[in-house]
């Protein structure tokens, strides 16, 4: 169906981002993108022409990989309050502000705070997805259907990967045009997602789900 194209299209997006993300700050910081290294000033390229890191800057990047866990309970806390499909929207077109800002550079500070951001915004869509779309489908088939989206998924992973330290021999912007179309993409998709599952009787046998979508539909009628 319609929905399984969309959901299966934003495990690529999200896994494009989340592990595109983590590489990509590694490598803005090992080419002082915008002035990001200008506040850690012993890092130097040692004779191999690998880039080495102080105590500091390792420390500032396990910082930045937490920055993963409050977009996880933001995306939770979201998904049962205000709802799966409005906690989705807001994550996705969230994130695409701070990706699209990172294109503009004004000053290091301001860096990283899109950075911390983005990244916020990339794990809570990702939170709310493994939330959201297993409740599109009923259950005898739900393990299937997610296990089969989330392995396409990991091609959005590998994509991600590569193209961040292939583009990054050219251009840390290239990386992240490659991120901003990756939002376009998502962005325009979920518009195309109307059903909103929290609180939605779900269904567990093939016959439930006739029997839902045969009352579902009488309901409809007599509106």
């Amino acid at each position: 169906t319609s929905g399984s194209i969309q959901i299966t299209i934003h495990f690529v997006c999200n896994m494009f981002l989340v592990f595109g993300i983590s590489m990509l700050v590694v490598d803005m910081m090992a080419d002082n993108y915008c002035f990001m290294e200008i506040y850690f000033d012993s890092t130097y390229v040692d004779s191999t022409g690998c880039t080495v890191y102080t105590k500091a800057e390792y420390l500032f990047l396990m910082i930045i990989a937490l920055a993963f866990l409050p977009g996880f309970i933001i995306g939770t806390v979201g998904a049962e309050t205000i709802g799966r499909r409005w906690t989705f929207i807001s994550s996705i077109y969230l994130g695409a502000v701070f990706t699209v800002l990172l294109l503009f550079c004004i000053n290091g500070y301001l860096t990283y705070v899109e950075v911390f951001g983005a990244i916020i915004s990339y794990s809570a869509y990702n939170e709310v997805l493994w939330v959201y779309a297993p409740e599109y489908y009923p259950t005898y088939m739900r393990g299937t259907a997610i296990g089969v989206q989330n392995g396409i998924g990991k091609m959005g992973a590998a994509a991600g990967t590569f193209l961040t330290e292939y583009l990054d021999d050219f251009d840390i912007k290239d990386s992240l045009y490659c991120f901003v179309v990756v939002e376009v993409v998502a962005c325009i998709t979920i518009l195309f997602m109307k059903r909103e599952t929290r609180g939605e009787q779900l269904v567990d046998t093939r016959l439930s789900e006739i029997t839902l979508l045969n009352q579902q539909s009488n309901e409809s009628g007599n509106q």
